[in-house]
């Protein structure tokens, strides 16, 4: 019974700490650093310029000059439900408002050589649903921080090749996550407070193109390597009496996860004077994502199945500079982005579907400053649990959307 107990509870972990390697990470965290390349759907692989290029393409910090300092951040607003399968009244995700924030310093340092640091946390949310949740013994709650750190140095190639600008660098990763979830004896309820930390370190290697030949047209593309996540914790486990003695000791808890590597790749065009037009494609290598090993207290291991499928995001955007308003600069875009989530494995701990996003945004330049507004929509979806008797175990319909808003300020320093 012990092992029993102890094996659901840390296959539990394991579904929270899996949240670190799933960018839907339940349909709620996103992939939103920096406010101008939410405003165009993201879409800025082939032409980002600012501090946030740290992040999409770092070849892009090589087009800028003197010294450059952006910090903003991105406001969450989940909004999830949860209908069983036979019922008509939707639970809804308590999952509170989230704030991810961004900070980027970029620097000049040769006509030919750029440096930076970036700080952004893709992971940042909380899920939470509430006790008459049918799988409250699977998730009540998880939390999730993981932030990336990313120096770079990025190489204007230009008196070599043309329109050639490369850049990159390593991602330190330290990460954390939480997980609070019940556990039934009959009409008693007993719980389980697990949590563990984590250290991955990766890389990533961006190159631009804008040929000469052809001053309109700009391509990018960029590969982020896989970042390993060993978690390690404690768990603690209550329980009134007689039950108590039913559960596991506290003690410690270990797993690994693996962020999978990523591929983008862009090309933009600039049709006429002031508008810019960028088209992304975004291939994860989900399927590393197979299993989750979990090692317990006394050695043995159990295995929890993921089975996610490799995915590629389309991203579309726009940008127009207002001839008469060079100083204000509107942005449009979509994206497509397809879950890597088999309906076999849909539940609470990650409930997530096909997205559509649709965005919107400005910025607003005023000498060396300026001010990026962004804004980013889910549109309100569905999607059913597989028909297969036991995956998952709780059937039913889940409902997601979100919206986010982005804000960074930057200032430039130097000619």
């Amino acid at each position: 019974m012990r092992n029993q107990l102890l094996s659901a509870t840390l296959l539990g972990l394991a579904a929270s700490a899996a949240q670190v390697s799933l960018a839907h990470a339940n349909g709620f965290v996103l992939f939103d650093h920096g406010a101008a390349a939410t405003g165009r759907g993201n879409a800025v692989t082939a032409t980002i310029e600012d501090g946030s290029a740290i992040v999409h393409n770092p070849a892009g910090v090589a087009i800028g000059s003197g010294t450059n300092i952006l910090v903003g951040g991105s406001l969450i607003l989940p909004n999830g439900a949860f209908t069983p399968e036979g019922s008509n009244d939707a639970i809804k995700s308590t999952a509170p408002r989230a704030f991810t924030p961004q900070f980027y310093v970029t620097s000049k340092v040769h006509d030919a050589i750029a440096v930076g640091v970036g700080v952004h946390a893709p992971f940042g949310s909380k899920i939470s649903w509430s006790a008459d949740v049918p799988f409250a013994d699977e998730v009540r709650s998880q939390a999730l921080r993981a932030v990336f750190i990313t120096p770079i140095v990025a190489v204007d190639l230009n008196r070599w090749v043309p329109g050639l600008r490369i850049g990159g660098g390593p991602d330190f990763v330290p990460s954390d996550v939480e997980l609070t979830q019940d556990i039934y004896f009959g009409q008693a309820t007993g719980s389980a407070r697990l949590g563990g930390t984590a250290f991955g370190v990766g890389g990533r290697v961006g190159v631009m193109y804008a040929p000469p030949a052809v001053p309109k047209l700009s391509f990018g593309a960029m590969y982020r390597s896989d970042v390993k996540l060993d978690f390690t914790g404690n768990g603690d486990f209550d329980a009134d009496q007689p039950y108590r003695g039913q559960l596991p000791p506290d003690g410690k808890i270990s797993t690994s996860i693996t962020l999978p590597q990523q591929i983008s790749g862009g090309v933009a065009v600039r049709p006429v004077c002031g508008l810019e037009v960028e088209a992304n494609a975004v291939w994860t290598d989900w399927k590393k994502v197979d299993k989750i090993d979990i090692v317990l207290p006394d050695g043995s291991v159990s295995t929890s199945a993921r089975d996610y499928i490799s995915k590629v995001t389309w991203r579309a955007g726009a940008a127009y500079t207002i001839p008469t308003q060079q100083n204000v600069t509107v942005r449009a875009g979509y994206m497509f982005d397809p879950t890597p989530v088999p309906d076999t494995r849909l539940t609470g701990a990650l409930p997530d579907m096909n997205r559509h996003d649709i965005t919107a945004g400005a910025s607003f330049r005023h000498g060396r400053y300026h001010l990026d507004l962004g804004a980013l929509l889910v549109l309100p979806g569905s999607r059913k649990t597989s028909s297969t008797p036991g995956e998952p175990t709780y059937k039913g319909t889940y409902d997601l959307s979100a919206l986010v808003l982005s804000a960074t300020f930057g200032v430039h320093l130097g000619k």
